[in-house]
């Protein structure tokens, strides 16, 4: 059995390889379309996501509830469990994807009212109905990349995920450049999709061939009952994450235009492919914290410790990303797109602060490795409610515009998840106090605001005026040492950063040992 460190590293290490290369093609793919098809194709494109999003609540969270199962059958090789659980789960997500369907195409008519002088945006139904398509055919084959995730071998579905995206993005690149249609750009999106989710079947099929021969097994009565319960609590917690995520973009549409939420979209397009990168990584590790939470249930201080050197990691990165992306964004998307795709520096300013906010929550991760879903059934409505309404009321009521629809998100953040997911956590995993943990938690967050705050006087004093390639990306490495040196320097005295470089010296050790 492949140890719990080494599955960690395996999978990170590949994740973050294969994803800072797709993100990459992601940004030649951007660049293309912004400069091909233009910021109202562009604005789209983000308003169908945020609608797919909201059609996404029929999955309810099941997909996680499933993971979560697998842990204990995996770890004790029980095959016949894992092939009756992976059948349930293949027939609940092909209904599903029939009822995201159903819904989408019904949605569809209304789509040109979520779109200011939507009427006028001709072909905007079939649009969203190619891309409700691209998200349809992932449910009738993506069970089977959560018995990978849960095996601890998610570097197999970081390789598909590579593979075909990236065939994507020559092909997507090709028909912009050629024939300027949208239209192709959503049917390969449909295509990559269902092709990358047919081959990782496959793969998991033979890695996995128990499935096909005991997959007419009921699941065992407890371990279904485990399911039911964690399903009723993550209904309410995928209320709330759809509320809070697919909003931003359909406010923003609504309220104050198409052509804004595709200059939004370019700044989200960065901290996306960034997010999904750390989420990648880090979802690579959450498996191992799963195996940890079923073998070794009782040994607790392994547990926080554990816990508290990835609050370390997940502080450490985010905060990285933030303060980078600060100083980048004016120069970066200036000499990418040019200047009239640029917004303002207070905005820039709410979009770091909200990814900030958004990311680093190292409790959350735990909450989903640990299946503490039932802790979510009030906490993610109350969390919705005030995030919406503050959005809601913020870009309507004053003249924040934009800014207004970030600040609701934040100071939804602060009311409610920053105190409501370790509370979770530790209540229902750790059965010991949080104070400790939540005082770490934002004296993290003020070293970040701090840093921020010294961040903004130097760029204001210096006022450094960077057009050309060369000396952006001069300006972009740089910025990047001195962020690291400075947190490098903070951390120096945390346990988190010890562990990690005692870590990295083993591993050099173990290879010099090999070589």
């Amino acid at each position: 059995m492949v140890s719990r460190k080494k599955a960690s590293f395996q999978n990170a290490s590949v994740a973050f390889i294969t994803q800072t290369i797709m993100m990459i093609g992601q940004f030649a793919v951007q660049t293309v379309f912004v400069h091909t098809l233009g910021s109202r194709y562009l604005g789209a494109n983000g308003l169908f996501s945020n609608l797919i999003t909201f059609l996404s609540f029929a999955e309810l969270g099941i997909g996680s509830a499933f993971s979560y199962a697998l842990y204990k059958p995996l770890a004790d090789q029980d095959h016949s469990a894992i092939a009756s659980i992976m059948n349930l789960f293949r027939k609940v997500y092909n209904a599903i994807g029939m009822i995201i369907l159903v819904a989408g195409m019904a949605l569809s008519y209304f789509v040109p009212w979520f779109i200011h002088n939507g009427n006028k945006f001709p072909h905007i139904r079939l649009y969203f109905i190619l891309y409700l398509l691209s998200t349809v055919v992932s449910y009738f084959f993506t069970y089977n990349r959560a018995l990978l995730i849960a095996d601890q071998k998610s570097y197999i579905d970081s390789f598909n995920q590579f593979i075909f995206n990236c065939g994507r993005y020559v092909l997507q690149i090709v028909f912009m450049i050629f024939f300027n249609s949208y239209i192709a750009y959503l049917i390969l999106m449909i295509l990559s999709n269902f092709f990358s989710n047919i081959a990782i079947t496959g793969r998991s099929h033979k890695r996995y061939p128990y499935l096909k021969t005991m997959h007419q097994d009921e699941v065992d009565p407890v371990i279904l009952a485990k399911i039911k319960h964690n399903v009723v609590g993550t209904i309410s917690s995928k209320v709330g994450a759809i509320i809070v995520t697919g909003t931003d973009n359909i406010l923003i549409s609504k309220f104050l235009g198409l052509a804004l939420v595709g200059i939004y979209s370019n700044y989200s397009l960065i901290l996306t492919s960034i997010t999904r990168l750390l989420n990648q990584v880090f979802s690579s590790v959450i498996a191992s914290f799963g195996n940890l939470g079923v073998t070794e249930r009782e040994n607790k201080k392994k547990q926080l410790d554990m816990f508290d050197q990835f609050t370390y990691y997940n502080a450490f990165s985010v905060f990285f990303i933030g303060l980078v992306s600060f100083a980048f964004f004016p120069p970066f998307i200036k000499l990418w797109l040019g200047k009239s795709y640029q917004l303002p520096e207070s905005t820039v300013f709410f979009i770091v602060i909200n990814f900030v906010f958004g990311q680093f929550r190292p409790a959350l991760n735990m909450v989903n490795a640990y299946g503490l879903f039932w802790g979510y059934r009030v906490k993610s409505i109350v969390e919705a409610v005030v995030n919406f309404g503050l959005s809601l009321a913020l870009v309507k009521f004053t003249k924040m515009g934009i800014d207004g629809v970030l600040f609701g998100t934040i100071i939804g953040n602060i009311l409610v998840n920053s105190w409501w997911d370790p509370l979770i956590l530790f209540k229902g995993a750790y059965h010991t106090s949080m104070w400790k943990f939540y005082g770490k938690y934002w004296l993290y967050l003020s070293l970040f605001g701090s840093l921020l705050f010294i961040e903004h006087l130097i760029l204001t004093a210096v006022n450094i005026s960077v057009t050309s390639l060369v000396p952006v990306v001069a300006y972009g490495l740089a910025v990047g040492v001195i962020v690291l040196a400075a947190l490098l320097v903070l951390f120096s005295r945390t346990k988190g950063q010890k562990g990690l470089f005692i870590m990295a010296g083993n591993i050099v050790q173990r290879l010099r040992h090999r070589g």
